[in-house]
């Protein structure tokens, strides 16, 4: 009998019994626990490493950029984005170290320790989020309009527009996607319902991603093929820009 319990017992399956606030019992189990600390100190670590890599990039950004450029809008923008990000993932790290995070709170559904400033930290991170990817299509839009300066003024137009279309869905979408957010946390009420926006918002913004990385590639390719034909064909970092940016457009 001892043999046989012994061989059917899964010690890592077991579950431990916690209280809600009024008495009522509920079973947790160690895969779901595993499962939740697994994912905190996954998605710590990756905002760990978005924060030091947007204030690393910040730095270089400020050191190696020319006094004249740095009154250019988009070295204003670049920084402005990257000092945003910083605050975002340092706002994201103090969520996965906080009451929102806490074992009891997550199983239990009960957030009554979390403070105000909790609650306004994670408003702050889903409208940082929305202003971050304004930055990034201004920054964008101003780079397409310069790399297009020497296009036909029709074709140059039609890009223009198009990518003002582009821009326009992803940062709609996203702050569609910001302000519901924003409401179910603030009412802790699930977001599965709206499920549809959030995919929307994640495609919209790769499709804008997309669209203005094909249109630099496509004008460098078509610079690097002018320079060939005026006798100046050797690789060089044009090149490799190039090359890796094919390569990041089908493999990010």
């Amino acid at each position: 009998m001892s043999m046989a319990t012994s061989t059917t017992f899964d010690p890592f399956s077991q579950f431990f019994t916690l209280l809600l606030r009024n008495g009522t019992p509920f079973n947790v189990t160690l895969n779901e626990l595993d499962d939740f600390i697994l994912y905190s100190v996954q998605i710590s670590i990756n905002y760990a490493a978005q924060l030091g890599a947007c204030l690393l990039f910040l730095i270089v950004l400020l050191l190696l950029t020319k006094p004249d450029k740095r009154r250019s809008p988009i070295f204003a923008i670049n920084a402005v984005a990257l000092t945003l990000n910083f605050l975002r993932t340092l706002l994201q790290c103090l969520y996965f170290t906080g009451p929102f995070n806490q074992v009891y709170a997550y199983f239990a559904v009960d957030y009554s320790r979390v403070s105000p400033s909790d609650y306004a930290n994670q408003v702050a991170i889903t409208v940082l989020t929305w202003v971050l990817l304004v930055c990034v299509e201004l920054s964008l839009l101003l780079q397409v309009r310069v790399v297009c300066i020497t296009v036909r003024r029709a074709y140059r137009h039609l890009i223009l527009a198009f990518s003002v279309v582009i821009a326009g869905l992803a940062i709609g979408f996203r702050l569609a996607f910001c302000i519901e957010n924003a409401k179910s946390i603030l009412s802790l009420e699930s977001l599965f319902p709206l499920r549809w926006l959030a995919s929307a918002t994640n495609i919209t913004t790769s499709i804008s991603i997309c669209w203005f990385c094909a249109a630099f590639i496509t004008k460098l390719g078509f610079a690097l093929d002018q320079r060939k034909k005026l006798g100046v064909g050797s690789f060089g970092p044009m090149q490799i820009i190039f090359i890796m940016g094919c390569q990041t457009l089908i493999i990010p």
